[in-house]
Formats: structure tokens, C-alpha cells, sequence
């Protein structure tokens, strides 16, 4: 028996043994058939009992509450039925807890100085405020990319203008004043726009073009299946014109810019194939007139569709099927197989970039929100919870332009997908994790800003 058993049960006895009885023998010489002696050992019966059932009692209760504290554990409620958040320690050094203990469901998240972008069948894209169903500006293209700051759009003319004897076009445009649009550039015959990405300080463009029916020609001509090019938009100009910075010599080949630091003279493109991976990483440097690219294989598996870079062009993330999880690297080498922090292998569900920042937004254990900041990665991790309490199967889609708010998918997509707008608190009036859930039949894309 535990000891804590043995007082219990020595107290009982001994409360036993000290009720104030009569002694036996006074008790006995008491005459037998006196009314009032009678009562009196009534009473003294019934006083007795009372006080061994009070004593039961107590001692009852005292082990139950011994033995439901010893139980607790056991009844503890999993992650998914607290609002604590629950956190891997072999995943990050420092873990931080949600600023959210409770998520809040509230309306006031939406901020239509913000909007969205959505892919639509047929290749169309449109606009909208994120509190609005109603579609704004609607374009007809063939690729596209938004700044970083969301002010402005670059975009392809639909590839099958020229079908109809009109040159695909690279055109670019205002988030807040989409009427009015600018040429940048003018594609010839036999060529189609590519793979888009402004640099870092929103003053130029990269793009990839194809040749649809490249001539077979010595190293350097240009008669190139594919090629990547640079033109300045607007402000002092690095390049005047549309400038030629690689060409491709093997058929079948896809080029992808990838990130462009402008002033540092530096950008990054990646060569994909049949399958989509991602088999050479290349980077050009720029000195003067001089052009030098370095071309390096990829040992791994990355899937060149989720391949992006830090909104200042210092970092690139992709997903990794070989580790089964995104990888980052810097963007002038990619370090071999990139750095795959513990948190990584959660990343399979999207891995963004939060604008101005370089951490890597993805949904990771027990179905937090969780921010990676590469700046500060050691042997145990690189990231923090940012809020929690997701469903099942969420997924990143995109940060707001501001990186105060990020998009997250919920559930299977479908003719109409369920989108869920998260709030980041960066101080103590903005709560963390505060949502609204909204619903669209376009296919998000990205964060737009009309002012």
C-alpha cells in the first residue's frame, strides 16, 4: 500500500477511536427500562454513526482526488483539441509559441487596399479586392509576374495572337490603374514569351523566350531553341534595351528565370525539361560589358514550377522530391543540394517567401503555421509557429504584398476552391492567427496592391 494510503487509513481509525462514547460500565448500570435512557442511547448510537459516515466521506474523497491527479495525464487533449500550440523540439532550438492562443474568426482581416489575382480557364486573368467577389480588370495572357511590392504587373499577350497576324507582346502594367498599359517588348515571328521575374528593386525584367522553330546552327548564332533576355522598366536604366543574356543550344529545352539582383549585377535561371525538373542551375554575373553564366547540375529531384526567390533576390527555395521536402540555397551558388532544415520535411504543401524577409512560409507539425527564417538556421532548425489550428490537407498559396497576411488553400481544389485568409500580427493590436475563410472559383495566384 502507498504510504500516503496508510495515513489515510490511520486517520480513519483513529477518528474511529476518538468519538466520545460513554463508558461500558457506566452504560450497563444505567436501569433498563428508563424511557430516557432510551433516548439518550439512541441518540448516542445515531451521533456515532454520523460521524463514522462523515469520516468515510472525507477519506473517500481525499484518495479519489489523489487518484484523478495521478490519472491526468492519460485525459490530456491532443493538439488538434487545444488552442496551445504543439511544438517539435528537434525542429527549432528556440521554439516560439503561437501569439494566438484562440483563433479568432473576423472580417476585419480583409484590407482592400490589397486585392487578389486569379488564373482563369482560357487564360485569362482578373482582379479583385480581397472583401469583393466582384472581378475588376481582366487580361488575356500567355504568363505573367507581379513585383514584389504589388504595385505592378508584367505580362504576355496571349501566345495565339499571332495566329491572328499580331506579335506576342511584353507589356507592363499599374495594379491600381489597369486600364493603361506599357509595350516593353515586341516578340518576332516563330517566337513565344516565356517565364517572367522582376529584379529585386522592381526596375527591370527577366524573361525567357522560345523559339518555336529554331534553324540548326554553330555555337553563339541565334538560332537558339530558348533564351533568357533583360529589359529595364523605367527609372535609371542598368540596360537600355532588350538585351540577350544566354541562349540555349539544345532542343527541347525549357529555360526559367529564376531571381535577378539588379544592382548587384547578378541573376539566376534554371534549365527544365520533359518532366519538369529542374536539371541545371545557372548564374550570370555581369562586370562592364562583360557577361559570364556558370552552369551547375542539380543533384536532386526539384520540381522547376515551386522554384522562387526571396523578394530581394538573396535566397531561392524549391521543393525537393529526393528529400521529400523544400530546400533553399543562396543565389549565387546553389551549395550542392541547397540546405534542408528539419522543418523542411513539411514543406510539401507549398514553401513561400514572405515578402521583405527572408522566411519561408509553409504549414508544418500538427497543423501550425510556420515561418523558417534562413538567416537564422542552426543543426535544430530554422523556424518558429506564426499561429495555429489549420484543418487537415491546408496548403500556402500566397503572402499579402506586405507580408501581413498569407493565403492558405483548404481542402481538395474544385470548380470552386476554399481559400482561408490569415492574419500575422507584427505588433500587440494585430493578433496572430485571426481568420476569415472565403470562397472563389478562380485559381489564386498572387497578392496585388491597388494603393
Amino acid at each position: 500500500m502507498d504510504d500516503r494510503d496508510k495515513g489515510l487509513t490511520h486517520l480513519f481509525v483513529r477518528d474511529l477511536d476518538e468519538i466520545p462514547l460513554p463508558l461500558r460500565g457506566e452504560w450497563r448500570r444505567a436501569p433498563r427500562g428508563g424511557t430516557a435512557m432510551r433516548a439518550s442511547r439512541l441518540l448516542l448510537g445515531i451521533g456515532a454513526l454520523a460521524a463514522v459516515v462523515a469520516i468515510a466521506l472525507i477519506v473517500g474523497f481525499q484518495l479519489n482526488e489523489r487518484q484523478s491527479s495521478v490519472a491526468g495525464p492519460s485525459s490530456s487533449p491532443s493538439p488538434r483539441d487545444t488552442a496551445i500550440p504543439v511544438l517539435d523540439p528537434r525542429a527549432s532550438a528556440t521554439p516560439t509559441a503561437s501569439h494566438t492562443p484562440a483563433a479568432t474568426v473576423a472580417t476585419d482581416i480583409f484590407n482592400d487596399d490589397f486585392g487578389f489575382a486569379f488564373r482563369e480557364p482560357q487564360d485569362r486573368l482578373t482582379f479583385r479586392a480581397e472583401s469583393s467577389q466582384t472581378r475588376g480588370a481582366d487580361f488575356s495572357i500567355g504568363g505573367f509576374a507581379v513585383s514584389a511590392d504589388g504595385r505592378r504587373m508584367v505580362y504576355w499577350t496571349e501566345g495565339a495572337t499571332e495566329a491572328a497576324g499580331a506579335p506576342q507582346e511584353l507589356r507592363v502594367v499599374s495594379a491600381g490603374d489597369p486600364t493603361h498599359s506599357q509595350t516593353l517588348v515586341t516578340l518576332k515571328s516563330g517566337q513565344m514569351g516565356g517565364g517572367i521575374v522582376w529584379s529585386n528593386d522592381a526596375g527591370g525584367v527577366m524573361f525567357a523566350v522560345i523559339d518555336l522553330n529554331p534553324v540548326p546552327g554553330p555555337p553563339g548564332s541565334s538560332a537558339a531553341a530558348a533564351s533568357i533576355h533583360t529589359v529595364d522598366v523605367g527609372g535609371t536604366s542598368l540596360f537600355s534595351t532588350d538585351r540577350v543574356i544566354y541562349r540555349s543550344q539544345q532542343g527541347g529545352v525549357v529555360l526559367q528565370p529564376v531571381a535577378w539582383d539588379r544592382p548587384a549585377g547578378v541573376l539566376a535561371f534554371g534549365e527544365t525539361g520533359e518532366g519538369g525538373f529542374m536539371f541545371s542551375y545557372d548564374v550570370t554575373h555581369f562586370s562592364g560589358s562583360d557577361v559570364t553564366t556558370t552552369r551547375a547540375n542539380v543533384p536532386v529531384q526539384i520540381t522547376m514550377s515551386s522554384v522562387s526567390a526571396s523578394s530581394d533576390a538573396k535566397y531561392v527555395v524549391g521543393i525537393d522530391l529526393t528529400a521529400q521536402g523544400f530546400t533553399y540555397w543562396p543565389l549565387q551558388t546553389m551549395s550542392g543540394a541547397g540546405h534542408h532544415p528539419p522543418e523542411s520535411k513539411y514543406g510539401m504543401t507549398g514553401a513561400v517567401w514572405r515578402p521583405g524577409t527572408h522566411e519561408i512560409g509553409f504549414v508544418g507539425p500538427s497543423n501550425q503555421f510556420w515561418l523558417c527564417d534562413v538567416d537564422h538556421e542552426t543543426p535544430l532548425g530554422c523556424g518558429r509557429t506564426a499561429f495555429s489550428g489549420l484543418p487537415d490537407g491546408a496548403g500556402t498559396r500566397a503572402f499579402r504584398a506586405d507580408g501581413s497576411a498569407v493565403v492558405l488553400t483548404v481542402g481538395p481544389s474544385g470548380p470552386t476552391t476554399t481559400y482561408l485568409l490569415v492574419r500575422i500580427g507584427t505588433d500587440a493590436k494585430s493578433r496572430s492567427g485571426d481568420r476569415v475563410t472565403f470562397q472563389d472559383n478562380g485559381n489564386l495566384v498572387s497578392s496585388v496592391r491597388f494603393r
